[in-house]
């Protein structure tokens, strides 16, 4: 009970000189205050996969370079569809930035080499839609380069 006032009392100490309250005493000294500057809400943006039946391949390392084609743009290589990745955020603060790593950490972890057909918009405004107006949203297939016959080549 004793230990549980004196976290109180110490929080006081911390937190109402910076609400404008003096803790003075007969001795003028600095009162050391610790306010919190967190920016945002903490939520990360959330992150969906679909993986194509049958086919899950081991994932890569984190530090396998993961390819990027945005919209028409197409990969010259061959290659085979593991799945889809859609990344969603949460907050107005939420950059392209972030959730282009969060696809690309999902591609690695589904086994993937590339982001094909990535779209970047209003999560509203993707095709299909993914969430509400204001929220950020990517979706993208996720592929592996292959040599076999029966894959892809664009």
């Amino acid at each position: 009970m004793l230990a549980g006032l004196n976290r109180i009392g110490l929080l006081a100490l911390c937190v109402l000189p910076a609400l404008g309250f003096d803790a003075r005493g007969p001795i003028s000294l600095p009162v050391a205050s610790y306010i919190s500057a967190c920016g945002g809400s903490g939520q990360s943006p959330t992150v969906h996969v679909s993986h194509v039946p049958g086919h899950r391949p081991a994932p890569r390392p984190k530090s396998a370079p993961v390819e990027m084609f945005e919209g028409q743009e197409n990969p010259t290589r061959a290659y085979e569809a593991v799945g889809s990745v859609l990344v969603l955020a949460h907050v107005s603060g939420t950059g392209t930035g972030e959730l282009t790593d969060r696809a690309m950490q999902a591609a690695r972890e589904m086994g993937g080499d590339a982001l094909v057909s990535v779209q970047i918009d209003d999560a509203a405004s993707l095709r299909p839609p993914a969430g509400p107006v204001g929220r950020l949203g990517l979706r993208a297939s996720v592929v592996r380069w292959s040599d076999r016959p029966s894959a892809v080549a664009q």
